[in-house]
């Protein structure tokens, strides 16, 4: 009888040790295709971003204009006049936007030639300041460098190009955009009916609820930084104009597109004017006062009113966002930068509504 209870026991420990082998060999199959299937998804983004880059600008805008298009299908407006009058606003808003970039642009490229004098200057002053021997300059200058290579290399005209795209590029992508919104919009209806059919009441209620809170976290974070950045774009050209410094719509442009860009866009945007004043005026006193004005609006905005006007804001640890600044320029370029701290509060909050993903979602958190 002893015999017989200890083959039984040995027999179900045996099954024990297979299930638990079992398990343990599942598990590590399925880490093994989660991380094939998210290198094939970062490869697609990265190779694919003149299609993800305006979708995921369409869906954005699909949650901003959400409470506008709610609004008016309560007034019983139809959905296509809905989407009729937000293609307009949108139309309207960002041709006039590309318009002031793209004609900045171009003014600053037209222009900054005539400081090519006033750079040469002063190297020369830095040269002479420093006893370096001309002679050796001259001689590494003349023999040394490939000026074809280096004005390819650095020429304005195609790094600003390059960065910022042609005019129809834009209306393209715009147009682009503007499309994949219109069928966002018209398949959200469709997808909540799809979704209600296939998974029980509490779980179409939790989807729901998901789509709410990004739909609210993202808005409020759009209009939010876009005040913070127009106010801090004003104030700056205030300051620069009243020194002085050219390039004002320019400086402005920049200072309110790169605050999107959180901790290190300010640092950029603030640099540009600076430089051009360091250019105009060499070290003068409006060189201290445009430096001081400069980073004394960003730290005020940046770290007094943007907390008080975001409150706790996406939630996300300070870490994450670099790393997500860091992950998405690698992805999409500084386009991704900008839509980095967005995407990454979107993707905390799915993961919060998947149980097996909260530790993740801990870890994505501040708080």
């Amino acid at each position: 009888m002893n015999m017989i209870n200890k083959i039984i026991t040995e027999s179900l420990l045996k099954e024990k040790d297979d299930r638990d082998n079992k398990y343990r060999e599942s598990n590590t199959i399925k880490l093994f295709l989660g991380i094939i299937a998210l290198a094939i998804i970062v490869i697609f983004l990265k190779e694919l971003k003149t299609i993800f880059i305006p979708l995921t600008f369409a869906v954005f805008l699909s949650f901003i204009f959400q409470p506008f298009n709610r609004f008016l299908y309560s007034k019983k407006i139809p959905i296509i006049i809905n989407i009729l009058l937000i293609v307009i606003i949108i139309l309207i808003v960002f041709t006039a936007l590309g318009t002031i970039v793209y004609t900045s642009v171009s003014s600053f490229v037209t222009d900054f030639p005539k400081y090519e004098k006033q750079i040469t200057i002063m190297i020369s002053d830095v040269i002479t300041k420093l006893e370096i021997p001309m002679e050796e300059v001259t001689f590494y200058l003349q023999n040394k460098v490939n000026w074809l290579q280096l004005a390819d290399k650095l020429s304005l005209s195609k790094i600003v190009s390059g960065s910022m795209g042609n005019f129809i590029d834009f209306f393209v992508k715009l147009l682009l955009t503007v499309a994949f919104m219109i069928f966002v919009i018209l398949e959200r209806t469709r997808m909540f009916q799809s979704v209600g059919k296939v998974v029980s009441k509490d779980e179409a209620d939790h989807f729901g609820d998901v789509l709410n809170n990004i739909e609210k976290q993202i808005k409020t974070y759009v209009i939010n930084k876009t005040l913070i950045s127009l106010a801090t774009g004003l104030i700056s050209m205030f300051f620069i104009a009243i020194f002085g410094i050219d390039f004002v719509v320019m400086s402005g442009l920049l200072i309110f597109i790169l605050n999107y860009i959180p901790n290190i866009g300010s640092i950029f945007a603030s640099a540009f004017p600076i430089i051009i004043c360091f250019i105009q005026y060499g070290f003068s006193w409006q060189l201290i006062a445009i430096s001081v004005s400069l980073i004394s609006t960003q730290m005020i905005m940046g770290n007094i009113v943007e907390p008080k006007v975001m409150g706790t804001g996406l939630k996300l640890s300070p870490l994450i966002v670099l790393i997500s600044l860091i992950f998405w320029y690698w992805i999409w370029g500084p386009v991704g930068m900008i839509l980095a701290v967005p995407i990454t509060s979107a993707l905390n909050l799915i993961l919060k509504g998947i149980p097996s993903m909260r530790v993740v979602s801990a870890l994505i958190s501040a708080d």
